[in-house]
């Protein structure tokens, strides 16, 4: 796609993902791509070397369904993280945030998506973030609701348990279908809010012991480098 048809939040997406792919994604490697509109500027840049004879043997993890058909319909060479070719280990994993603090702290989970995610973060040796400005917050929770992977059989229970922390809890529709969002794995979203800042690691770790919570939307001390694009196609690199 031209740099002009695109809006300037595009633009800063766009060069976030094609400034990681560039300066991190080698021949050979195993790399674990996101999911959102950020990580699809990566998966596009990563086929585009892929095709030009750049990525010689790479292999590419997608952490969901819409990520897998976008890196096959892109011609790139899909695994899983149980192939014996990758044996859950990945040199480099890039994705997206919907917030993120100057810590390299973050929101995932816009897309339901944020269970495998993590999977392949903490299978990779190296995290890189992509984002534009718009997501830069002070402190996470500020504008982004915090997503909580849960089964459907503890949707009532978690957010019982929720409400008498003082935590409100809403379960998320889409469109396409009737009813509650269902995630690649079967399950159903909470979207969170805290009426004050958080510490990301502490509520991390509270929120995974409630029963029936499967995975939560926040990604504290995982990232080393953040890759923040601006509306006119320049980028910052962020490093903690």
């Amino acid at each position: 796609m031209n740099i002009e048809t695109l809006s300037p939040q595009d633009r800063g997406k766009q060069a976030a993902g094609v400034a990681a792919v560039d300066r991190h994604v080698q021949p050979g490697m195993k790399l674990g791509l996101g999911t959102g509109s950020t990580a699809k500027w990566a998966i596009l840049r990563t086929a585009e070397r892929f095709r030009a004879g750049e990525l010689a043997g790479l292999l590419v993890v997608p952490s969901s369904f819409d990520t897998e058909i976008l890196c096959q319909k892109e011609g790139l060479p899909v695994r899983t993280l149980q192939d014996p070719q990758i044996g859950a280990e990945l040199d480099v994993v890039i994705d997206g945030a919907d917030e993120l603090t100057s810590t390299l702290d973050c929101i995932k989970g816009g897309g339901g998506a944020h269970l495998q995610e993590k999977i392949l973060c903490d299978s990779g040796r190296e995290f890189i973030l992509v984002a534009d400005e718009s997501k830069i917050v002070e402190h996470l929770g500020t504008r982004f609701p915090i997503p909580l992977e849960v089964h459907p059989l503890a949707r009532v229970s978690v957010i019982k348990t929720l409400a008498k922390r003082g935590i409100q809890a809403q379960l998320r529709y889409g469109t396409g279908k009737a009813g509650p969002v269902v995630t690649d794995n079967g399950n159903f979203i909470l979207d969170i809010r805290f009426s004050s800042p958080i510490e990301a690691s502490q509520q991390e770790k509270e929120l995974k012991m409630i029963t029936g919570v499967l995975e939560v939307g926040l990604f504290p001390q995982r990232a080393r480098r953040a890759y923040i694009g601006r509306p006119d196609g320049s980028f910052l690199v962020w490093e903690r």
